[in-house]
């Protein structure tokens, strides 16, 4: 009877250690969740209609690209892979805006980027996944196929199409900024034109200077630019650090996307 008795208490004190041992399990699958709750609270919320934070971007990648000219398929590589890796490269939560070059007016499209890290969001992930592809990645790819059979136009407004392009960004100035510039920088239009003879002293002399909206403070600039043998070289490059520099660009990367 007392081996019995032994044996039993034995039992109870396995059990009693089982016990402790499954409580500890649920403590800490609550003080997990409980963590996951948090962290997912401290999330920011975002906002609809722009996927951004609600206290705004962490900062501006502004990209234009010049849809007057065709290019071949080998710059058009080169320019998918530089323009994805900016994408890539930029923060989450970067304000990414697209507009192009071209004779008429064209809307300007701007989203967030969303974080990489599903947590960090308080929206549905694939929602909002799927709409910034839909809404931004798509339109980017569309844009560059264009140029390889886009017709030759007569004119090519970058200076005015840029500034337009600015002024439509919500809360552009406000925060860190990147522009990216694919083009071949031959400016043609009403304003300024290189066919006609204009270097940066005849765009000052016009009084050009003195409507410069210097809304570049700052700001890094990329250019992503397509060669024009016919174009006079010297006076399109003096004429784009001086013009870039006058608005107030800190930094300005060109890379030359060659077709040979």
């Amino acid at each position: 009877m007392a081996r019995r008795r032994r044996s039993r208490r034995r039992g109870g004190a396995g059990k009693t250690v089982v016990g402790v041992l499954l409580i500890a399990v649920a403590l800490a699958g609550f003080g997990g969740l409980g963590w996951m709750l948090w962290d997912r609270a401290q999330a920011p919320g975002l906002d609809a209609a722009t996927l951004c934070p609600a206290d705004g971007p962490v900062g501006h990648l502004a990209i234009l690209i010049d849809t007057t000219d065709p290019i071949s398929p080998t710059q058009l590589a080169r320019a998918r892979a530089e323009i994805t890796r900016e994408i890539a490269a930029a923060p989450d939560f970067t304000r990414v805006s697209l507009a192009t070059v071209s004779g008429a007016a064209t809307p300007v499209r701007s989203l967030c980027k969303p974080p990489r890290d599903a947590s960090a969001l308080t929206a549905n992930p694939r929602l909002v996944a799927e709409r910034y592809e839909a809404e931004f990645l798509a339109p980017v790819a569309q844009a560059l196929d264009g140029l390889l059979a886009v017709p030759e136009a007569d004119s090519s407004p970058i200076i005015e199409a840029l500034q337009r392009f600015l002024a439509a960004i919500p809360g552009w100035g406000e925060a860190p900024a990147r522009v990216v510039l694919v083009t071949d920088l031959v400016q043609h239009s009403e304003v300024f034109s290189f066919y006609r003879g204009g270097d940066w002293d005849s765009f000052r002399a016009s009084g050009g200077a003195d409507r410069l909206a210097r809304n570049l403070d700052g700001a890094e600039v990329a250019i992503l630019r397509f060669p024009r043998p016919a174009a006079p070289r010297a006076a399109v490059e003096d004429f784009w650090v001086r013009y870039l520099d006058a608005q107030g660009a800190a930094r300005v990367s060109p890379t030359v996307l060659g077709d040979l």
